[in-house]
């Protein structure tokens, strides 16, 4: 038997020598002898398929052993263990400031539509363009009904400046035809009592808008404006429209209650309810009966307050009215509210993701209506009797499903 074999040649290239084997019986056994160079050390001129041969049985390229892979990993966890709170704790802080905030942006808009609308609390615009009226007027101690060209910003208790030269006087208008009991039926009809001859039958003669700011502008009294609710009106919107709004504290359903400092807190919503403002005649006849607010809706979520306490978590009341000066309308005394606090704490919701504590948000401010200061000063110049009074159909009533 012959076996094959590569031997190098003069050109170091590998050239095939047939090599002769030998082959034996022993015991029964055959054998074969493997060729010389077969035993030996691969030469230099080896080819390719026997070199590849060589590289596949041998340890080149061995990988990790178990424990490396191991130890690796550990190493791998315990970093990780020290990281990953730490970005669990960051993320829960920013929720955390993201809640927050949001409470914080509920609370200051509606403190920006309060401040607004308590800024013009008491307000009565004047109307720009002068009525006139073609009516002859015969001056009377009793009230009369004459005929405006328009009759839009005219109120009953405004009052007005009727014709020039030596005619010229200033009544206070006691009915409109927009009042539904007016003794007026025809239409842009107002009732005044006259102390001077007036003929609008050749010349149209003017009627001036002389009005006051309500000095009753935010109401006190019983049943009305208080530490948690506040009650005011005025021509909000600056159109001519004297306009009624309520805010009022209402608990959240279901009931909630939070623990603050061993103080339990109650959660309400913070409702306002608006309204226009309707009138009855000067003086009035018989009973009046209150006008009926609007349903009221949701301004602010989740306020704390304690009623017992009358205050929040901040020790102050929702509504505050440090500065109060009475003054003289007559027939009556009133009182005018100078300046208003107002102090908001809403519930942040969840808790603090960071602490596990209770959280919530603050935010004040402290109003001084100018039309109601506007009133105090013609009081102490000595016009108390041109103060518009407090429209005898407020405050107003609630109706059934006031809170919706």
């Amino acid at each position: 038997m012959r076996a094959a074999t590569t031997q190098p040649g003069a050109s170091g290239r590998g050239r095939n020598t047939v090599v002769p084997a030998k082959a034996g019986n022993q015991g029964g056994k055959q054998w074969i002898s493997a060729p010389r160079q077969a035993q030996g050390r691969l030469s230099a001129g080896t080819t390719r398929t026997a070199l590849r041969l060589r590289l596949g049985s041998s340890t080149f390229g061995a990988g990790y052993s178990l424990l490396e892979l191991l130890i690796s990993v550990a190493i791998i966890l315990l970093l990780m263990s020290a990281v990953f709170p730490f970005i669990a704790q960051s993320q829960k802080t920013f929720q955390g400031n993201q809640v927050t905030a949001e409470a914080n942006q509920s609370a200051r808009a509606a403190l920006e539509v309060i401040s607004q609308e308590i800024g013009q609390a008491g307000y009565n615009s004047n109307f720009n363009n002068n009525r006139t009226s073609s009516a002859n007027v015969t001056a009377s101690a009793s009230a009369q009904c004459i005929t405006l060209n328009n009759i839009n910003k005219i109120n009953a208790g405004d009052w007005l400046y009727v014709d020039t030269g030596p005619n010229e006087e200033l009544v206070q208008v006691l009915s409109t035809s927009a009042i539904p009991s007016s003794p007026c039926s025809a239409s842009n009809n107002v009732q005044a009592v006259f102390s001077f001859n007036h003929t609008g039958a050749t010349t149209a003669f003017p009627l001036i808008s002389y009005k006051m700011p309500y000095g009753v502008g935010i109401i006190q009294g019983s049943g009305t404006s208080t530490d948690q609710r506040l009650e005011f009106f005025g021509d909000l919107n600056q159109d001519g429209v004297i306009r009624y709004v309520v805010y009022s504290l209402n608990p959240v359903s279901p009931a909630s209650t939070v623990t603050i400092n061993g103080t339990v807190y109650t959660l309400y919503n913070l409702y306002r309810s608006i309204t226009p403002v309707t009138y009855a005649n000067l003086p009035p006849s018989g009973t009046i009966t209150p006008s009926v607010n609007n349903p009221a809706s949701v301004l602010v979520s989740n306020v704390l307050y304690n009623i017992a306490n009358a205050s929040g978590p901040t020790g102050q009341p929702i509504f505050a009215y440090p500065n109060e000066v009475t003054i003289g309308v007559v027939p009556n005394v009133i009182t005018v509210v100078g300046t208003i606090v107002i102090t908001i704490s809403v519930d942040v919701v969840p808790l603090n993701l960071a602490t596990g504590q209770v959280q919530w948000a603050t935010m004040a401010t402290q109003i001084r209506p100018i039309n109601l200061a506007a009133a105090i000063a013609v009081n102490y110049a000595g016009g108390a009797i041109y103060l518009p009074p407090l429209p005898k159909t407020l405050p107003m009533t609630n109706p059934t499903n006031y809170y919706q």
